[in-house]
């Protein structure tokens, strides 16, 4: 008898069908990498110029390294989910000292040094970018400031687009899907997700106007701010680093009072830094567009190809990674809705370990959305630590192994003064140790009293009532109020803003990443598979399990409810309006939690008595659903 295969774990199914879309996001990087090329390359020669198999390939094998160290950036930081912060502030301040920002700032520097290096080493003679300038016979080399410019302008967008990839979370997985999965009607099959070439295609077709902008601001406002703040420093290093490949230049070399501002150089700066864009934004657009499509392989699901399909899917539920955990959830909701066969065999599966395999599916689903009631409870009522009590009589000394203390004084006595002048010492002394053991004289003593009664007269001789006023504690701290106030009403204050959205999402999906596109799809799938149920469960596992999908939901709604409905906005959100308290996240949550009761209802409401469900809460689960037809309306 042949030994039972073992059930594949679902990230080694998800990892190859991660591998494929790198493989083809690569593919579209390196398609740019070879525009690039042609673009930057020498133009003496029309064939050679753009010929794969010459200097045109190997230009583009060396471009393709810039954006490689872009995918190598991404799939290190990877996750699942907004940032769930309460300000960009905090957001800020949160990255500022994590490992992940320094990662991204060496990966984009490293990236645009590698450029660098290829385009001044792409482009023809005429275009006076060497290391060095060749004087005439009886003169020595002297160093190119030309490509330091260039150099220093690469290093600054790369600082530049460091900031954007962090601002703009570009490391977020299904960025692109949660609108077109989440925003339109839940259970609406016909939202299907665009084709990713489509995609590509319509986020491509952006990039010229935004890069057109950037390249244009930094081909106007580098030349200035590198003679303002970095063009010595980049001498001084260029410098260094000339005499340390033992070149034949004057170390005491210095800069030229006018920079290199040719208009020449200027288009050049214009034309790489799109190019260097370009590999950039392009790449990581591809990067995110691919890895963003739905989990299926060959029109089925990732986990069909496994021995034990559904114990695969199992396992991605429990998995512990966000990444495998989102993924999971995604295919068991499009298994509920595109998949009847596989619905069919997940409920014909009953003789498993650990339960039939609807238990354990629902289960895990159940524990995603009962997050958001546990999650609001615990802001609602923060739980204390208590101190446990000690009762004085259980308590046992151990038993006394040394004398008992002395009760007669320990310290000596000082001898007697016999001089004159001892006796001076002990009275000052005496005076001394009696003035520090006494306490300071409090606020009824005579001199405080005194000292104050002169404050006051000075201040009344001196001061106007008006500025008395000015200076009293009330009105300093209404000022500062004030001019707080002002400061955040502008935009420099936006980032410091605690907005109830933000708020309402950390507290009622997680932190630190948001686990609302999970929550909705554990919603979508047990709604669609439960309905589904009435036909395609020959054994009626499913219908024991309804009064508690009804309870959860029911609860999870009235959290929500009650999260928007009770939470005060905070003093920095200066422009809250009660219309805010309508969170988008939350209200798709929402929709998901009444259209899913909905269909319970209307499909177990006949028989819910049989079932478990009480009269109270068929009346109370018909309310809540009964909502959506009312804002249908």
């Amino acid at each position: 008898m042949a030994a039972p295969s073992r059930t594949r774990l679902y990230r080694e199914l998800l990892t190859p069908a991660l591998h494929r879309r790198f493989t083809q996001a690569a593919g579209v990087s390196l398609t740019l990498s070879y525009i690039t090329a042609v673009v930057i390359g020498d133009k003496s020669s029309l064939i050679w110029s753009w010929f794969p198999l010459g200097k045109a390939g190997i230009r583009t094998l060396l471009l393709f390294l810039s954006p490689l160290l872009v995918f190598v950036l991404r799939v290190a930081q990877l996750h699942c989910g907004s940032r769930s912060t309460a300000s960009p502030f905090h957001t800020f301040r949160q990255y500022l000292q994590r490992r992940d920002t320094l990662e991204t700032s060496f990966c984009y520097v490293f990236s645009a040094l590698l450029f660098s290096e290829v385009y001044i080493w792409s482009v023809s003679k005429e275009a006076n970018l060497n290391w060095v300038v060749q004087g005439r016979s009886w003169e020595r080399q002297r160093l190119n400031e030309r490509p330091i410019y260039l150099r220093s302008l690469y290093l600054g967008l790369a600082l530049l687009q460091t900031g954007i990839h962090l601002w703009t979370d570009y490391d977020k997985v299904r960025g692109s899907m949660e609108h077109a999965h989440h925003t339109s009607a839940p259970h609406d099959s016909s939202q299907a997700p665009a084709n990713p070439v489509m995609q590509l295609k319509s986020r491509l077709a952006k990039l010229p106007q935004e890069i057109g902008i950037i390249s244009s601001i930094s081909a106007i406002v580098g030349p200035i701010l590198y003679s303002l703040t970095v063009r010595k420093t980049a001498w001084r290093l260029s410098l260094a680093c000339a005499r340390f490949l033992r070149w034949d230049i004057p170390s005491t070399a210095e800069l030229s009072i006018i920079p290199p501002y040719h208009i020449t150089l200027i288009i050049r700066s214009l034309i790489s830094s799109s190019c260097l864009l370009l590999l950039w934004r392009g790449s990581n657009i591809a990067f995110s567009v691919y890895l963003a499509q739905e989990p299926v392989k060959r029109g089925q699901p990732l986990t069909q190809d496994s021995s034990d399909p559904n114990g695969s899917l199992i396992n991605g539920l429990r998995s512990r990674k966000s990444l495998v955990k989102t993924f999971a959830f995604w295919e068991l909701a499009k298994i509920s809705q595109s998949f009847p066969q596989r619905r069919v065999f997940i409920f014909k599966d009953i003789d498993r370990s650990g339960g039939p395999a609807w238990s354990q599916i629902s289960s895990e689903c159940l524990k995603m959305i009962q997050g958001i009631t546990t999650r609001v409870s615990e802001y609602s009522n923060p739980s204390t630590p208590q101190q446990a009590s000690i009762d004085p009589g259980q308590l046992q000394s151990l038993p006394r192994l040394g004398i008992p203390p002395r009760e007669e004084p320990v310290v000596l006595q000082p001898p007697a003064p016999s001089s004159r002048r001892e006796m001076v010492e002990s009275k000052v002394g005496s005076f001394a140790k009696s003035y520090g053991n006494n306490p300071p004289p409090g606020n009824g003593s005579p001199v405080v009293q005194q000292s104050k009664y002169y404050l006051e007269q000075a201040r009344t001789r001196l001061l106007s009532p008006e500025q008395q006023q000015a200076i009293s504690p009330a009105h300093v701290q209404s000022t500062f109020n004030t001019y707080l106030t002002r400061f955040l009403h502008s935009w420099p204050g936006q980032p410091f803003r605690q907005t109830f959205a933000r708020r309402v999402r950390s507290i009622a999906f997680g932190q630190p990443f948001s686990e609302f596109v999970t929550i909705v799809d554990a919603i979508d799938a047990l709604t669609r598979m439960a309905t589904a149920s009435i036909k395609e469960d020959d054994y009626g596992k499913v219908a024991r399990d309804i009064p508690a999908i009804v309870r959860t939901f029911v609860a999870a709604h009235r959290s929500l409810d009650r999260l928007t409905a009770a939470l005060q906005p905070h003093w920095t959100d200066v422009e809250f309006q009660e219309s805010q308290r309508e969170v988008g996240d939350v209200q798709v949550t929402l929709a998901a939690l009444r259209q899913g009761l909905g269909e319970l209802m209307g499909a177990f409401g006949a028989f819910a008595a049989e079932i478990g469900l009480e009269e109270q809460e068929v009346t109370v689960a018909k309310m809540i659903a009964g909502k959506k037809e009312m804002i249908e309306r």
